[in-house]
């Protein structure tokens, strides 16, 4: 059997053990599902299973690896010289991203969107601050990166999952552009929040 042909068939197996779980998942707490009833579903023996996976939670985490993937690879493509285009761009992307390739998986973790993978998005985010930030900021305004940075990233994706989470009240087009226009005020307003933050946080040396 060629490389190829095992590669696509280790693919198929592993789709179809990740469709038994999140059908399982639909009814019962992923806590009370056995390795017997999900591989009797996928269609596939334990040993084929364990051959890929250590637990049933191993799955959540493959998932939640290959979402986090897609999104470095948003933040790769994010261009700073146009940051209200591309923070625009990077909401409708993430939404798609979560929608149409990862609904399954969000439909069903939807009360939390689980704590791990939020950890793990706001990680990819915070690994980006340099190449969104960094190019606007001067000496005198880099002691406040870390914060600021915080912020902001913090900022777009509570906004995103708020919105994403609330039934979408309003359409994906408006979000974007308020993500946008927020994302790029900040931003490009930095030696001025510096300056107020310098104000509000050092003492006053007429004191």
């Amino acid at each position: 059997m060629t490389e190829r042909s095992t590669d696509k068939r280790v693919i198929r197996t592993k789709k179809a053990i990740r469709t038994a779980l999140f059908k399982l998942m639909e009814s019962k707490d992923i806590s009370s599902i056995t390795i017997s009833e999900l591989t009797a579903l996928a269609n596939v023996n334990r040993r084929t299973f364990y051959t890929h996976y250590s637990n049933i939670t191993d799955i959540l985490d493959e998932t939640e690896s290959e979402i986090v993937e897609e999104i470095q690879k948003m933040i790769d493509r994010f261009n700073t010289s146009n940051l209200m285009d591309s923070t625009y761009s990077l909401f409708i992307e993430l939404n798609r991203l979560i929608t149409e390739e990862y609904g399954f998986y969000f439909h069903l973790m939807k009360s939390d969107f689980r704590g791990v993978l939020i950890s793990r998005m706001k990680l990819v985010l915070k690994a980006s601050e340099d190449k969104i930030i960094g190019r606007f900021t001067v000496p005198a305004e880099g002691k406040y990166v870390m914060p600021l940075a915080s912020f902001i990233n913090g900022g777009f994706l509570n906004l995103f999952l708020e919105w994403n989470k609330n039934s979408k009240d309003v359409s994906i087009e408006t979000a974007a552009r308020v993500a946008s226009v927020m994302v790029d005020y900040c931003v490009k307003n930095l030696p001025e929040i510096s300056t107020a933050l310098d104000k509000a946080i050092l003492p006053d040396s007429r004191a």
